[in-house]
C-alpha cells in the first residue's frame, strides 16, 4: 500500500463520520483507526533494496536454484561450487519465492554494467531468476498458458505452425519411404529395421562419440584433460544423457533399450559429448568460471534461458559439424559396421531421421495443445505419431506432462543458434559458435566474445 493511497482510502470513513454528524468520540474513533491503518501502510511500503554486485547475485542465483531443487530435483542438474552455497534445511516454497523476488528487485536495481561482458553475464542471471519465479510458481499451484510460461521461462514464445512446410517435409518422407500402411506406420517400420542390437548400442555410440571429439576438436578447441566417461544403461524413456562430473569431465549414458539406430546414436552422440553439452560445459568452466569467477556458470540448470540456448546449441553444433554427406559417411563406415548391419541403406536411414528431426517444433505445437485445450491423452497420442512421426507417443506425452514449455528449447533453441552462427561469414561460424556455446547468449557483443577467446 503506498502512502498517497493510505491517505485517499484511509482516511474517508473519518470523514465521512464528521460528515453524518456522528459522535465526537466515534468521530475521534474512527479517525484513530484511520492513522493506524495509515502508519501500517506506510510500513508494508518496501524499501530500495540495496545495490550488490553480480558476484553477489551470481550467489543468490545459485543458492535459490539449490533450495528450489530440494523440493524439484530434476530442475538442477549439477553443482560443482562451494558445497556450502547448497547446504541448509528445506524451506517452503512460498518462502522461497519471497526470496527470489527480493533477489529480482535487487538485480533490477544494480547500475550499467558499462562493460560488455558484463552485460552478457547480467542478462544470464536475468533471464535464470525470471525462470526461477515460474518454477516456484508452478510448485506453489500456479498456472499459465504454454505460449505465456514459455515466454517467462525461456525468454521466448513458440512460432506459428507453418503447416505447408510440414506437409512439404511429410511429402518428401512419404516418397522416400515407399509401402503400404500409413506413413507413421511405415517410418516406425523402417527405423525398427535399422535400430542396433541391444548388445551392440554401447560400441556403436563409443564409437560416434569418438569419431565427433575427433572431428570436433580440430575446430572447436577445448581446455587440456578434457575427458567424457562413457556409461551404458538398461533404460527406457531417454536414449542418452549427459552430467558435469568435475571441470573436465562429463559423465555420459546411453540407454541399450532405447532402439535407437546408428543415425540417431550418432546425432546423440554429438548433441551430449562435442561439441554438444560436453562441450559447453569444459568451455564454459575453463573460460567463465575458473578464469572470470563466474560462480553461476558452476551451475548446470534444466530450465530457463540456458536450456534453451544448451538444448539449441547442441541441437546446431551437431548441423555444423554434420552435414548430410558427413554423417551418410561415418555412418557407413564406422557406426553399420560396429553395429553388424549392412551399410549400403545408410544415405536412406541418414536422410529420414534428418527429415524426421525438422519436425520438431510440430511436437511443442502439439504439446501446446494438450497442456491448454481439452485434446485428450488418447488424441495427443495419434496427433505425436502420425503427424509428428514420434516414435514413443506415450513416452514423449510424459516428457511434455512433465517439461511443459521447456520441450520448446530443443526445436526453437536450435533455430535460435543455428540462425546466429549463419549470420556469420564462412570462415568465422566456428569462432561465433564457440563464443555462443561458451557464454549461452545468441546475441552476445562482440567486444564480450573477443574478450572471452583472448583469455
Amino acid at each position: 500500500m503506498t502512502l498517497m493511497r493510505a491517505r485517499d482510502e484511509d482516511l474517508r470513513p473519518a470523514l465521512a463520520a464528521g460528515a453524518r454528524g456522528l459522535s465526537r468520540r466515534r468521530a475521534l474513533k474512527a479517525l484513530a483507526a484511520a492513522g493506524a491503518a495509515l502508519v501500517a501502510g506506510c510500513r508494508r511500503v518496501s524499501p530500495a533494496p540495496a545495490p550488490i554486485t553480480s558476484d553477489q547475485a551470481a550467489e543468490l542465483y545459485v543458492r535459490l536454484s539449490l533450495s528450489l531443487a530440494r523440493h524439484q530435483p530434476s530442475l538442477v542438474d549439477a553443482w560443482l561450487g562451494a558445497a556450502a552455497w547448497g547446504d541448509g534445511t528445506r524451506e517452503p516454497v512460498a518462502a522461497i519465492q519471497t526470496r527470489i523476488g527480493e533477489a529480482q528487485r535487487a538485480l533490477a536495481g544494480m547500475p550499467d554494467p558499462g562493460d560488455d561482458a558484463e552485460a552478457v553475464r547480467r542478462r544470464y542471471l536475468t533471464g535464470q531468476m525470471r525462470a526461477l519465479v515460474v518454477a516456484a510458481g508452478r510448485l506453489a499451484g500456479a498456472s499459465a498458458s504454454f505460449a505465456d510460461e514459455a515466454a517467462e521461462a525461456l525468454g521466448v514464445r513458440p512460432p506459428p505452425r507453418d503447416a505447408a512446410a510440414l506437409d512439404r517435409v511429410r511429402q518428401e518422407l512419404s516418397e522416400r519411404l515407399p509401402g503400404r500402411g500409413s506413413l507413421a506406420e511405415r517410418h516406425a517400420a523402417f527405423r525398427r529395421a535399422q535400430a542396433v542390437p541391444a548388445a551392440r548400442v554401447e560400441a556403436v555410440f563409443a564409437a560416434a562419440v569418438a569419431w565427433c571429439r575427433e572431428a570436433a576438436t580440430a575446430v572447436l578447441p577445448l581446455p587440456a584433460g578434457e575427458r567424457i566417461a562413457l556409461s551404458a544403461a538398461d533404460e527406457r524413456g531417454w536414449a542418452a544423457f549427459s552430467r558435469p562430473h568435475d571441470a573436465r569431465t562429463s559423465d555420459v549414458w546411453v540407454s541399450r533399450n532405447g532402439g535407437a539406430d546408428a543415425a540417431q546414436l550418432l546425432q546423440l552422440a554429438a548433441h551430449e559429448g562435442t561439441p554438444g553439452h560436453h562441450a559447453q560445459h569444459v568451455l564454459a568452466t575453463a573460460a567463465l568460471v575458473e578464469q572470470r569467477g563466474w560462480a553461476e556458470r558452476a551451475l548446470t540448470p534444466a530450465f530457463g534461458p540456458h536450456r534453451l540456448l544448451a538444448e539449441g546449441a547442441a541441437e546446431a553444433g551437431a548441423e555444423l559439424l554434420m552435414p548430410l554427406d558427413v554423417r551418410e559417411r561415418v555412418c557407413a563406415e564406422r557406426l553399420f559396421p560396429a553395429a553388424g548391419l549392412s551399410p549400403g541403406v545408410a544415405p536412406l536411414l541418414v536422410r529420414v531421421e534428418r527429415l524426421v528431426a525438422a519436425l520438431d517444433l510440430e511436437v511443442a505445437h502439439l504439446a501446446a495443445e494438450y497442456l491448454d485445450t481439452a485434446l485428450g491423452t488418447e488424441a495427443a497420442t495419434a496427433r505425436l505419431r502420425d503427424e509428428a512421426l514420434v516414435l514413443d507417443p506415450p513416452g514423449m506425452l510424459s516428457f511434455v506432462e512433465k517439461q511443459r514449455s521447456r520441450v520448446l528449447a530443443y526445436p526453437l533453441g536450435r533455430r535460435l543458434v543455428g540462425e546466429a552462427v549463419a549470420a556469420a561469414p564462412a570462415a568465422e561460424r566456428w569462432t561465433r559458435f564457440a563464443l555462443i556455446t561458451t557464454l549461452l547468449d545468441a546475441t552476445p557483443p562482440a567486444q564480450a566474445l573477443a574478450t572471452v577467446n583472448r583469455e
